[in-house]
């Protein structure tokens, strides 16, 4: 095996005093580094590793920050116009909730793990509604993943995704898609009271069917029904036992989404 010696040049305890522009770091060490309302253009930070670094207010325009790792580093304040943030880590380092909105790559399975890692260091930092929206974000990302895995006719996807391993694709994003309609993948406690009323709507249009009452009757039983309710309104059998155990369904996935989301605090 060849190898060849790889130092990594290093910038320790300094501060930046101007702007910099059309500059190459790649794969250099920036340690306790100040700097305070520049601008950096043009400059490439591949690879690099910024830890502890203080880098309020700061402008990056193009920059290339491929493979980079930021460690308990502060960008309060800090925007980013088209930089490239692929394959980076991240690690207690404070940044601004927008970056999620403006600084994802464009290949979605690429965005969901940026967005990924983003998510824990939101969490390390304890920037919950930024965990929650990263949270968001990569959930959606896997759904769009996996139908261009199962579907899309892009080369990149039909050249990896083949045979059987399509059709994986295709039933894993069944899947995710059955549970994002469902609740919103753990997400969202909004799809599960939609998703609980619709349950509780089709099983009074089943009821009414079968019943000589109105639609209104079968529809006011199976409301109070589903939450248990004690009433002089009655329903068959196994409706009540359809309604009783969507109520119990219903419940463990609300209760689900507040743990995950009290769990991330």
């Amino acid at each position: 095996m060849k190898t060849k010696e790889h130092k990594k040049k290093i910038h320790q305890d300094l501060e930046i005093t101007e702007d910099v522009s059309n500059e190459d770091f790649s794969r250099e060490i920036f340690q306790r580094v100040y700097a305070v309302n520049l601008v950096f253009t043009d400059v490439s930070f591949k690879q690099c590793t910024l830890e502890q670094c203080y880098l309020r207010n700061c402008k990056f325009i193009r920059c290339d920050f491929t493979g980079s790792e930021f460690k308990l580093c502060n960008l309060r304040g800090a925007q980013f116009d088209g930089c490239k943030f692929i394959y980076s880590t991240w690690e207690k380092t404070i940044l601004e909730e927008n970056f999620l909105d403006c600084c994802l790559p464009s290949e979605e399975n690429l965005a969901r793990d940026l967005a990924q890692e983003l998510r824990v260091n939101f969490s390390q930092i304890g920037n919950y509604p930024a965990v929650n929206h990263a949270s968001s974000i990569e959930v959606k990302l896997t759904g769009i993943h996996l139908y261009k895995s199962a579907y899309s006719r892009e080369s990149y996807y039909r050249s990896k995704h083949k045979g059987w391993n399509r059709a994986l694709m295709a039933y894993k994003h069944l899947k995710w898609k059955a549970l994002d309609i469902l609740w919103g993948n753990g997400e969202s406690i909004l799809r599960v009271l939609m998703s609980a009323m619709v349950v509780i709507i089709a099983l009074a249009t089943i009821s009414f069917v079968g019943s000589s009452s109105s639609w209104l009757y079968n529809m006011e039983a199976s409301f109070l029904g589903f939450w248990g309710v004690k009433n002089n309104i009655s329903l068959s059998t196994y409706i009540s036992t359809l309604l009783t155990i969507s109520r119990f369904t219903f419940f463990g996935l609300f209760m689900a989404i507040l743990v995950k989301r009290l769990a991330r605090r």
